[in-house]
């Protein structure tokens, strides 16, 4: 009997040095490359977060206009990871957003990116985002314990079962758990990851398919908030640039002809003067709703100013698009607006010969459009 305790003894001792050593070595080292990898994706969404703030602040220190990016700002604050959030304008000398979770009671302890917005060489101001760098530490902590806890029970199970029971419960869901991590810090929020079971990992698998799914559906409307101008619903500057070149290729690679119109409001500061921005805006919004109602699906409208839209036509020859214009802005010109004044819209044009870029075939309706107004507004000429 002392001699099978001995050998019983001895095996215990080597599966306690062969077994928890190694593996308490590997879950330090699993331990590190999740902190680690969990604060490089602390740090990418801090960065991702910061392109986005840009894009939306861009516009509102062009036109000192905070409502612009107050929708993304707010979206932003929701996580629980950004702490504060500012948006300085040099053009206007002053923040048009600030705000932070921090209280006299509560302080976080911040890490800070600050970036620079610059648009034509003209440095307009700067954002701000603080996320909090302590946000990891009790995921950190949860998911050792959870380890530990999980190793524990099992080793206490038999030992016979041991290596079995961790390669099965333990290192293969872990290591499914490390590639799901991968592919979110990679990302990739549009792949998911199904789990069927109801232990710690599957919870946490799950967990972080629902993660994933918040997050992308996040993202896609802060995406499609970049894009979208907020008065008028229709895509901004940034939304018709990112569809006009699918256009162009299309028009070039087929040979067909394609138009690109520039509208401007006449005299639409006297409106804002006169009726105040209230009736001006429900103005811009009136009068994308007369263009949008008369225009083909497959047409592009965008507002690519304060009072300039575009409207790309493929499929329309010169001759079409200036009876179709026409049309457009004597629909304008009849339209009975908000203010009860008439309002009237000019508008240059140009065609596509399917080579050239696209700023080449803006200049000239822009030179089109300028000369519409120089030879008295409320009409519409083709650019050459």
């Amino acid at each position: 009997m002392t001699r099978f305790h001995s050998i019983s003894l001895f095996l215990v001792k080597v599966m306690l040095v062969g077994l928890i050593v190694p593996l308490a070595a590997g879950l330090i080292i699993s331990f590190e490359l999740e902190k680690e990898d969990m604060i490089t994706r602390l740090a990418e969404f801090h960065q991702r977060s910061l392109d986005t703030l840009i894009d939306a602040a861009e516009d509102s220190m062009i036109s000192f206009s905070p409502e612009g990016a107050r929708n993304v700002v707010s979206l932003l604050l929701q996580d629980e990871r950004i702490v504060k959030i500012e948006i300085f304008s040099n053009i206007y000398d002053l923040y048009l957003l600030r705000v932070s979770k921090e209280t006299t009671e509560h302080e976080y302890n911040t890490m800070e990116l600050v970036q620079n917005v610059v648009k034509d060489g003209e440095d307009l101001g700067f954002v701000l985002v603080a996320v909090d760098k302590d946000w990891v530490k009790p995921r950190i902590a949860e998911e050792r314990n959870q380890i530990i806890a999980m190793f524990v029970t099992m080793f206490v199970g038999g030992l016979l079962l041991v290596i079995p029971a961790i390669y099965f419960k333990v290192l293969r869901p872990l290591d499914r758990l490390m590639r799901q991590v991968e592919v979110l810090s990679k990302g990739e929020l549009g792949i998911p990851y199904r789990w069927s079971g109801r232990d710690e990992f599957s919870m946490l698998g799950k967990t972080l398919d629902d993660m994933r799914t918040k997050l992308d559906k996040t993202f896609s409307l802060m995406r499609e908030m970049a894009i979208t101008d907020e008065l008028t619903g229709l895509p901004n500057r940034r939304g018709f640039y990112g569809e006009v070149e699918k256009l162009l290729w299309l028009s070039g690679r087929y040979k067909h002809p394609l138009v690109l119109a520039l509208f401007d409001i006449d005299h639409f500061k006297s409106i804002n003067d006169n009726f105040g921005h209230p009736v001006g805006d429900e103005v811009l919004k009136s009068f994308a709703g007369v263009i949008s109602s008369r225009i083909r699906k497959t047409d592009l409208l965008a507002r690519v100013g304060g009072e300039e839209f575009v409207l790309v036509m493929p499929e329309t020859s010169a001759e079409d698009a200036h009876k179709l214009l026409d049309r457009l802005r004597q629909a304008v010109a009849n339209y009975e607006f908000p203010h009860a004044e008439k309002v009237t819209v000019s508008a240059g044009f140009s065609e596509f010969s399917g080579s050239g870029k696209l700023e080449g075939l803006m200049d000239i309706a822009d030179k089109a459009l300028y000369k519409a107004k120089q030879e008295g507004r409320d009409r519409v000429l083709f650019g050459q």
